[in-house]
């Protein structure tokens, strides 16, 4: 039996208040059957189509049920396509559409006036694809008997226009594709780790087309530029120059508003790194300046388009928050937002995507490890190993299981600890080389559990602060003390 998509309840289960509201006054009485089918979808949790027709007895949707799917499913995305729609494009479409309502009734003159506005939309905000749509109406409005005469004028200028727009496409295109490929790294590696990596992120990065803004001709293509050198001198470890990048592309949108408002998302994703750069370089000033700002977005006009804008702040906010409060070794102060955070993730749902919710699970585990709240960090830690996917943000999963080591080492658990020390190592080695601090903590703790009295354990500690101590100044160690500070659990025990 073929199993029953789940793409009608997705899209249910995804829509906002408001778009509920617009959509039941957009049903209307007729649509009664329709909003009663959608009401019990929003009432489950997973889609089970047994289930739904067991809780729903009699119900007038069951009736037809596949039908009344169907129509629901295609009143959502038409209702959906007219919500809250200020894009710009939406707007060019409109004319476009009014061009081709007035072409039909032969009211030609008028035609070429919608579209005209149409145009002037398109090219102000250098949107090439809806103006290539606009040149494709124009030809068929020289197609017209009223027109011919001037025809051979018209089509030089067409033929020369859309050249110029493929020519803008093919650079537009071209800065996607470099900075996508590195965007995809950066999202699988975090970091360049091996010279394998470095190798193949090389290749793109001395591409010609990234050594200059020169060669860029377009804004969006300076977005992608923009975003590209960033990124690689982040993952490089260059973080001062990355910081000059995005501040180079915030100051670019600042300086065109009506750009601004087109790419207010790019902007709020390019505001979130920057202010990452500033905690990592020691701008702190910046930082919480930016902050500040951050959290007057969703009261600016310019960001009401952008979906899931309370989530959004939401996350970077507290991710901000969190790392400043490490980076200052302030474990006190962070633990009080543990709350608000755990109420947040419960609130946004998945509207806070994978990687981030893994990101704050292993920050408010390694908070209240380094707080000694054993227990709680624990249960944060696993909610990362017990994900069966590792498909984001592998490196947080590697150092959940060394920490993983760390807790059970402090609660006690060393029958489970010492069958770790057998697998944790064997998980690393079959996914990345394990790090030489990794290798002597795992060598301590063996060694730990071995020790038969205090003097003992001690000269095993010793032994074991030295060697941290030194490899905390090797840049080959950099990342493991970024994730997992040693040298501050190493003093308790």
């Amino acid at each position: 039996m073929k199993t029953p998509s789940t793409f009608l309840f997705d899209l249910v289960s995804s829509l906002t208040k408001s778009q509920k509201r617009y959509i039941k006054v957009q049903a209307g009485s007729k649509g009664k059957d329709y909003i009663e089918l959608m009401d019990a979808l929003l009432n489950l949790e997973s889609y089970n189509e047994e289930n739904l027709i067991r809780d729903y007895q009699g119900a007038n949707f069951l009736k037809n049920l596949a039908v009344n799917k169907q129509y629901l499913y295609e009143l959502l995305l038409k209702s959906l396509a007219h919500f809250g729609q200020k894009r710009f494009e939406y707007k060019i479409f409109q004319k476009i559409t009014a061009t081709n309502i007035l072409i039909e009734k032969g009211m030609f003159q008028a035609a070429i006036k919608e579209l005209k506005k149409g145009q002037r939309l398109a090219e102000k905000y250098e949107l090439f694809e809806m103006q290539l749509l606009i040149y494709s109406v124009e030809k068929r409005l020289l197609s017209n008997r009223q027109f011919k005469k001037k025809a051979e004028l018209s089509i030089m200028q067409i033929f020369e226009a859309e050249s110029k727009i493929l020519d803008q496409l093919k650079n537009t295109n071209e800065y996607w594709y470099l900075a996508q490929q590195i965007a995809q790294f950066q999202l699988k590696y975090q970091k360049i780790q091996t010279e394998e990596q470095k190798h193949y992120i090389e290749g793109i990065i001395q591409s010609p087309s990234l050594k200059s803004i020169s060669l860029t001709t377009n804004f969006k293509s300076k977005i992608y530029f923009f975003q590209a050198n960033a990124t690689y001198q982040f993952m490089l470890g260059n973080v001062e120059k990355a910081y000059d990048f995005n501040k180079q592309f915030l100051d670019l949108l600042e300086s065109n508003p009506n750009f601004l408002k087109l790419y207010a998302e790019r902007y709020l994703g390019t505001l979130n790194n920057m202010l990452i750069d500033s905690l990592i370089i020691g701008k702190y000033d910046i930082l919480e300046q930016g902050i500040t700002r951050l959290i007057m977005i969703p009261k600016r006009q310019e960001f009401k388009s952008i979906k899931n804008i309370e989530s959004r702040v939401f996350r970077q906010r507290y991710l901000l928050l969190l790392n400043w409060s490490l980076s200052q070794k302030e474990f006190d102060k962070a633990i009080e937002w543990i709350p608000e955070i755990e109420a947040g993730l419960k609130v946004f749902g998945t509207k806070i995507e994978k990687h981030h919710r893994i990101t704050f699970y292993y920050l408010n585990a390694y908070l209240l490890f380094q707080n000694q709240s054993y227990d709680q960090a624990l249960q944060w830690n696993n909610l990362i190993l017990n994900t069966y996917s590792e498909d984001v943000v592998k490196e947080i999963f590697y150092f959940a299981r060394v920490l993983n080591l760390l807790i059970h080492y402090e609660l006690g658990n060393y029958p489970l600890l010492e069958s770790l020390l057998q697998s944790t190592p064997k998980y690393l080695k079959s996914r990345r080389t394990i790090y030489a601090t990794e290798k002597i903590l795992f060598r301590f703790l063996g060694k730990s559990l071995k020790c038969v009295n205090k003097t003992e354990k001690q000269q095993v500690v010793d032994k074991f602060k030295k060697e941290i101590y030194v490899l905390f100044e090797s840049p080959k160690e950099k990342r493991v003390f970024n994730y997992l500070d040693l040298r501050l659990w190493i003093e308790r025990i």
